[in-house]
């Protein structure tokens, strides 16, 4: 309960190594290594923050294990998300990417799944031979909702967006269940390295504190009557929060590439008002966007004057040609 992990520590784009996970690797290895009955008092002595702390420390170690060319991390992951309640565990994400990558390193994922039905509870054990059986049919990174990119920090994740459908019952009819709306992360261009040198930008002015990156969606309202439908299409979208906690004010950064053919300026120009700012060149956007002030006493407007300078800075600088911005 008293180890924690930072924001940052979330972050698989920019992603570092933190001594928080010797910590909790440490206690993982102590409970594995006791008997059935102290595993089972530790699980139950679990609250939603420690679940949370094994759960970050088991995905960086997922990673860790990709960008090392390592077994053990993989089989660290595994220990720890045998310890987390079964509800609480990533299987079709993280628990397969770990497999995966653990298979790709030549290693006997039998092996793996033995270990995990010992170590685990029977409700995870179960579950965990569904995510294991899937691993047949399983040939890339990608069919495992995880991209991977490439940045100066080197080899990091983004987590796909997959929107499951729930099927409807009632007591004459069952709506069939329609297929799973998964949002793609496929930009033709380094988004990624984009998105954390414009974090790292910002972080750099001294005044703003930058949060994980991860994948997101451009809301079709922020374009005015640009769009039709929910969301803008893209071929990529990273997004992340900036905190000014001199000033109590914050507002979330959107990196997009759009479609080729797409009319950015148009978007963009629909996209104006006093609570959000943008810029953008020939196939990428980036979007700020403050949240909705809700005190009726205050009618400020948010000033982006410097801090979309900074976004037009970096955008300018991440690529040789033309760019714009409004």
């Amino acid at each position: 309960m008293a180890i924690e992990y930072r924001d940052l520590d979330e972050d698989f784009v920019r992603f570092h190594d933190d001594p928080v996970d010797d910590s909790v690797r440490s206690v993982v290895a102590s409970v594995v290594a006791a008997d059935d009955s102290e595993r089972d008092r530790f699980r139950r002595s679990l609250g939603p923050e420690s679940i949370e702390t094994l759960r970050v420390y088991a995905k960086r170690r997922v990673l860790q294990a990709r960008r090392r060319s390592s077994v053990n991390p993989v089989e660290e992951a595994m220990d720890a998300f045998a310890l987390v309640p079964a509800a609480d565990v990533p299987w079709d994400t993280w628990v397969k990417a770990g497999l995966f990558i653990a298979r790709s390193l030549g290693r006997d994922i039998d092996a793996i799944g033995e270990r995990f039905g010992v170590v685990s509870a029977v409700q995870s054990a179960e579950r965990f031979d569904v995510a294991f059986e899937a691993m047949g049919r399983i040939e890339a990174l990608a069919q495992c909702f995880i991209a991977e990119v490439t940045t100066t920090y080197g080899t990091g994740f983004v987590e796909t967006i997959v929107h499951r459908d729930t099927q409807s019952t009632g007591p004459f009819f069952s709506a069939p269940r329609q297929a799973d709306d998964i949002v793609t992360y496929e930009p033709t261009t380094n988004l990624a390295q984009l998105a954390a040198s414009l974090a790292d930008a910002f972080d750099a002015t001294k005044s703003l504190h930058t949060g994980a990156i991860s994948q997101d969606q451009l809301a079709g309202m922020s374009f005015s009557q640009q769009v039709s439908g929910a969301f803008l299409d893209t071929t990529g979208c990273l997004s992340f929060y900036a905190d000014a906690s001199e000033e109590d004010r914050s507002f979330k950064v959107f990196v997009a590439e759009l479609p080729e053919g797409t009319d950015i300026a148009s978007l963009a120009s629909g996209a104006e008002s006093d609570d959000q700012a943008v810029c953008f060149d020939d196939r990428r956007l980036i979007l700020l966007l403050s949240p909705p002030n809700f005190e009726e006493d205050d009618e400020s407007v948010f000033d982006f004057g410097d801090y979309l300078s900074v976004a037009r800075q970096t955008l300018q600088a991440s690529t040789p040609v033309g760019w714009h911005s409004r």
